[in-house]
């Protein structure tokens, strides 16, 4: 299979729309629906807040991908965080061994990541991935939604204040160690939904998105329902001739456009919730933004402004002073890595992401554009560093995934009926 670098390669090894069978009466399960169900609804379940089981199974991974001729993983890693480590050890560690066991945290995530993007690499009718992801979670909603009124809601909700000022409310999170963990999960199968229903407009298209809708405004993540719509609403922008030029398509989106119009301007938590964000005093909002980047830069600046403090160095430091309420890091990612890595990794990063966007010509594709958008949104806004649905998020932004989303393929259409 050809890298990431050239994704137009891929469309000689996928068939086109018009010549896949029907999906209609494919009930088949997917081959990597145990092991991504698995991933999507159990990876922290039953284990302490900050521990998963992609960080448990790590070493298995790398082992089988050892196996699988991948055996200089451990070399690159190091590699890429060797000018970083060589800076940090002249500047000063004030705690090796905390450092050590972060780098090697940092390891399993990275070995998780590639083990999962080796085998997406190799998968097969990813739709059909998705829409059985779909309809698990739909199923686990009405499960939850059946237990909300008994003793047994807190395995599935979490109770925590959506409005301030206000009483803790129930938010789903199912398995996830917070409502806006288990959000960043369905965000992806959200936006396949609803950029299906777009092109493909057919009542099963409309019934997917549905039971997707469901569970995300059950988790009640105002900032994953906001990031994910500005994915949408970049992808529908970009893709305006695919997605909006014929009549239907245009009735179904003015249909979804109801909806989030009566839920906008309608009192409700959600409502309430979007007018304290807009006038500033939603304190949610403020901890993963500005306070977050305040934090980091009073941490990065009592070390290197530029290489930061270095790895799991941030939590050692007393920022109470600032009574910002942050305990044990920022929950802003791309704020992390400037209070560990300073204004040099966050360059650096930021550098590798915009490359590869137009490496693999992201722009081309409304899905993978989507993805992006989201998960831009969310490292700047929020996730952490070591959060592997982040990395997830990038793989399909950057992975030439759902060819049929391709913008290219209109405009040859249109220039084939010249």
């Amino acid at each position: 299979m050809n890298s990431f670098a050239n994704p137009d390669a891929s469309h000689l090894d996928v068939l086109s729309e018009r010549s896949r069978p029907s999906a209609d009466f494919d009930i088949k399960i997917h081959r990597y629906l145990p092991v991504a169900a698995f991933y999507f609804f159990f990876n922290h379940a039953g284990l302490p807040s900050g521990l998963f089981y992609t960080t448990l199974f790590s070493p298995f991974l790398f082992l089988w991908l050892y196996l699988k001729g991948r055996r200089w993983l451990t070399a690159k890693y190091l590699l890429v965080l060797l000018p970083f480590i060589l800076a940090h050890m002249v500047l000063g560690i004030p705690d090796p061994l905390n450092y050590l066991r972060t780098l090697i945290h940092w390891w399993t995530v990275y070995v998780a990541v590639y083990a999962i993007c080796w085998a997406l690499r190799k998968c097969e009718s990813l739709d059909r991935l998705f829409e059985q992801l779909i309809l698990l979670n739909f199923y686990a909603s009405i499960f939850a939604l059946a237990i909300l009124p008994t003793p047994l809601r807190g395995l599935l909700w979490t109770q925590t204040v959506v409005i301030t000022g206000t009483s803790a409310s129930p938010r789903l999170s199912l398995f996830a160690h917070e409502p806006s963990a288990y959000a960043e999960l369905v965000l992806p199968l959200l936006i396949f939904a609803v950029l299906r229903l777009l092109s493909n407009r057919r009542m099963r298209s409309a019934v997917y998105l549905m039971m997707i809708v469901l569970p995300v405004l059950l988790c009640q993540s105002f900032g994953g329902i906001s990031i994910g719509m500005a994915g949408i609403c970049v992808a529908l922008m970009t893709g305006y001739r695919r997605f909006l030029t014929e009549s239907k398509s245009r009735l179904i989106f003015f249909c979804l456009t109801i909806p989030i119009g009566a839920l906008l301007l309608t009192p409700n938590p959600i409502s309430l919730r979007v007018l304290q964000v807009l006038a500033g005093n939603d304190g949610s909002t403020q901890a993963r933004t500005i306070l977050s980047y305040i934090a980091s830069y009073v941490v990065a600046s009592s070390k290197s402004i530029w290489w930061g403090v270095g790895l799991g160095q941030m939590k050692l430091m007393d920022i109470s002073y600032l009574h910002f309420g942050l305990i044990n890091g920022v929950p802003n990612m791309m704020a992390g890595i400037f209070a560990e890595f300073g204004l040099i990794g966050v360059t650096a990063m930021v550098a590798v992401e915009i490359y590869l966007f137009f490496k693999t010509r992201v722009y081309l594709n409304s899905f993978r554009l989507a993805m992006f958008v989201m998960a831009f949104l969310q490292q700047a806004t929020g996730s952490y560093g070591t959060d592997v649905q982040q990395y997830l998020t990038w793989f399909l932004a950057f992975f030439p995934c759902f060819p049929e989303y391709n913008l290219r393929d209109v405009i040859k259409s249109e220039g084939s009926r010249l």
